[in-house]
């Protein structure tokens, strides 16, 4: 059932079909549980990894000065400590077991993609949902553009790597280095419906939009140029 079943009316929404290749990495972004941590700080500490081994040893003078602790315990002490390495990835969907980029995700990258295209209240295209209308077009956008879905699967069932990254970090105790980890996929092709209300946008106000997120990118690590693409298509559907 749905609000034009039950009254009636004609929908108001118009479905773009869009396709987007990234053209080098999508990074993860999603932060994992605690014993995921836990786990990799052990691993990668039998394997001599130099700079966790600084924190290490950081650490056990910090904390550890009346015994030798455990493995366990030292990555736990590792996982509580202000520069500890953080792990993030990619979600999966339940339905296909494939790693998925979230929709929630492409919708706040077309907010801060419209927010650079058209900063300010005027936009092409405002004047066609009503008269007087202020709202600038990133808040428009928020109200009247939907991806469909919950999950935008990326095509694999595994991350093509890991990359470890040293992050500068300001803790109580004065500057750290933070050892990030980051899981990511090489090249993925997204598809996925966009649900406009009112088709209020014209399409050279989509092409500025989203020739900006070419630049931009999706997903974490924007600031470093991870997660550019290239739109393939964005064609009408109903």
């Amino acid at each position: 059932m749905s609000a034009t079943a039950v009254f009636g009316t004609k929908s108001q929404i118009t479905t773009y079909r869009v396709e987007l290749q990234v053209v080098d990495k999508l990074i993860g972004g999603v932060p994992s549980s605690r014993s995921v941590i836990e786990g990799w700080l052990k691993t990668r500490l039998g394997l001599g990894d130099r700079a966790l081994q600084e924190l290490a040893d950081a650490t056990l003078a910090e904390r550890f000065q009346d015994h030798q602790p455990t493995a366990d315990e030292l990555a736990a002490a590792l996982a509580d400590s202000e520069a500890a390495p953080s792990i993030n990835g990619f979600k999966r969907n339940p339905d296909t077991g494939m790693l998925a980029y979230e929709s929630r995700c492409m919708k706040a990258a077309l907010k801060e993609f419209a927010n650079s295209a058209f900063p300010g209240t005027k936009w092409p295209g405002k004047t066609a949902v009503a008269e007087g209308f202020r709202k600038g077009l990133m808040a428009t956008l928020a109200e009247r553009v939907f991806v469909e879905g919950v999950y935008l699967d990326l095509g694999v069932v595994e991350p093509s790597g890991v990359e470890e990254r040293i992050k500068h970090v300001m803790t109580p105790k004065g500057p750290r280095s933070s050892i990030a980890r980051v899981e990511y996929v090489n090249q993925p092709k997204l598809t996925f419906d966009l649900a406009v209300h009112d088709n209020f946008l014209p399409l050279d106000a989509w092409g500025r939009i989203w020739e900006r997120g070419e630049g931009i990118g999706i997903g974490a690590d924007r600031g470093r140029s991870d997660g550019r693409f290239e739109l393939l298509a964005f064609d009408k559907v109903s």
